[in-house]
């Protein structure tokens, strides 16, 4: 007995630990046989043929390819130790952080009179890499104060904590000048960008650049101050916004060159700006429909804080080439802000939508260099989508002066609801002192007055047949808000 009893537990202690695996299962359906993986080749059903089914090692599931007309069949097959489609780690990789000692970002080794610290640096940022350089400087001179200048220069680069990647490129001078335009690569003076990426999300703060060419309705590039934030979800799905503050205002000079003139060439404003600082590395030229390159051995180089472009003798010009230059320039007149967003969906294979939404548009209550009272914002409000016609009638009264170009008020002959303006020394009627813009030809009545007087005199012409004559108007530009959506 006591033999027996023996044999009996060794065989049920073999049964316990062997891989052979035998069941009964239904045929009704598709199913998963076990939670472990299954050895090449054991799988075996009694009296069914394998071109009935077909089934699965790794997932150990079974799929039923053809009716059977019985309710349940008898199955053999041996397992694996384990489940090959399964993911096994003893920690998640956001838990890291928690199972060991980080050291502070940021440590200031103060203890002069410690060995240890004698070759140690001023800052330690940990994991982080950083190189830069600090300076502080001072001028004076007998006809000038002290003026204290600082420059800084710093880049970072490493992992905050065990996931989050840091890149960071802070530059501060300040003296107010963009960078040379004459190499391809520019070294900016003035620049603070962070960005912090983790899996599949990015983030980036400060003096970002935006560039969108992927649809074919909504290509642009922008220099911003905000934030922006880009999100890759499954199946390469892709989320995109930015919001922001504009650095500049976009526009686009068409010109015909001059013959045998490589430059300089001065570019105008979208207000017909002529003093004004173009953003680098924002402008494209075109030649005759060509993207020419930027560099003293290149096709141009640019001079971006007078807003003058010169070509290099590669380019020869002449009076049959048109050129073509986009660029942003720093133009202050309202707050701009820009809104950004994107929506990128992989729907199956053969699909793939894309939605975006952007607006770009002038806080009109917002002004920043520009003042506008009551009047000056009524007229803008009647303009409409006139932008162009933003010319408001001004007049200034002065103190008589002999020394002063001013002007007398008399009737208009054409009209005795309307007064004209007059050049005039007399000192009982010479009141006004005017400031006269160019509105475009046949769309004034003013033109030049050459009469030999020591600065620019202007004269009312009468119209013919209602038409202007002139191109002047003793009036002032007003810079209306804008707005663009898409």
């Amino acid at each position: 007995m006591f033999l027996l009893m023996t044999c009996i537990a060794a065989q049920a202690q073999l049964s316990a630990i062997s891989n052979f695996r035998f069941k009964k299962i239904a045929t009704n359906r598709n199913l998963k046989i076990d939670s472990f993986s299954i050895a090449p080749n054991s799988f075996f059903i009694k009296n069914i043929d394998t071109s009935f089914y077909k089934f699965d090692n790794i997932t150990a599931t079974i799929i039923w390819k053809k009716k059977i007309l019985l309710d349940s069949v008898e199955i053999r097959y041996r397992v694996m130790p384990y489940n090959f489609r399964k993911t096994y780690n003893r920690f998640n990789y956001d838990s890291i952080k928690h199972n060991f000692i980080a050291a502070q970002p940021f440590i200031f080794n103060n203890n002069q009179n410690n060995s240890d610290n004698v070759n140690a640096s001023f800052l330690d940022f940990g994991k982080i890499n950083y190189s830069g350089s600090f300076g502080r400087n001072l001028s004076f001179g007998n006809n000038q104060d002290a003026v204290f200048n600082s420059q800084l220069n710093l880049q970072m680069s490493g992992l905050i904590g065990d996931s989050v990647e840091l890149a960071a490129a802070i530059t501060d001078n300040n003296i107010p000048i963009q960078p040379d335009g004459t190499t391809q690569r520019l070294n900016e003076f003035d620049k603070i960008i962070l960005q912090f990426k983790k899996k599949n999300w990015q983030l980036s703060l400060g003096d970002i650049d935006v560039k969108q060419n992927q649809n074919y309705f909504l290509n642009f590039y922008k220099r911003l101050q905000g934030v922006s934030v880009q999100v890759t979800k499954k199946n390469n799905n892709k989320f995109f916004f930015t919001g922001a503050i504009a650095k500049g205002k976009f526009t686009r000079n068409i010109f015909n060159g001059q013959e045998g003139n490589q430059g300089p060439y001065r570019l105008q404003g979208a207000n017909s700006e002529i003093y004004f600082i173009v953003l680098a590395g924002t402008e494209r030229v075109f030649m005759d429909g060509e993207l020419m390159n930027r560099g003293e051995d290149q096709d141009y180089i640019m001079n971006y804080n007078t807003a003058e472009i010169s070509f290099t003798p590669k380019r020869m010009i002449t009076k049959d080439r048109r050129i073509q230059i986009e660029f942003e320039y720093a133009e202050r007149s309202f707050l701009n802000s820009i809104f950004y967003v994107s929506n990128e969906a992989q729907v199956s294979r053969n699909l793939r939508i894309n939605i975006a939404a952007y607006t770009n548009s002038d806080a009109k209550n917002s002004p920043i260099n520009q003042q506008l009272d009551t009047r000056q914002k009524q007229f803008l409000s009647n303009l409409g989508n006139n932008y162009q016609a933003a010319f408001y009638p001004y007049e200034s009264i002065d103190s008589f002066s002999t020394t002063k170009i001013l002007y007398a008020k008399k009737p208009s002959p054409i009209s005795a609801l309307d007064s004209i303006y007059v050049y005039s020394t007399n000192k009982d009627s010479a009141k006004y002192n005017l400031v006269f813009t160019p509105v475009g030809m046949n769309k004034g009545n003013y033109i030049p007055y050459f009469n030999g007087t020591n600065g620019k005199v202007y004269q009312w012409i009468a119209p013919i047949n209602n038409v202007p004559q002139g191109n002047y108007e003793p009036a002032q530009f007003l810079v209306t808000p804008k707005k663009q959506q898409l």
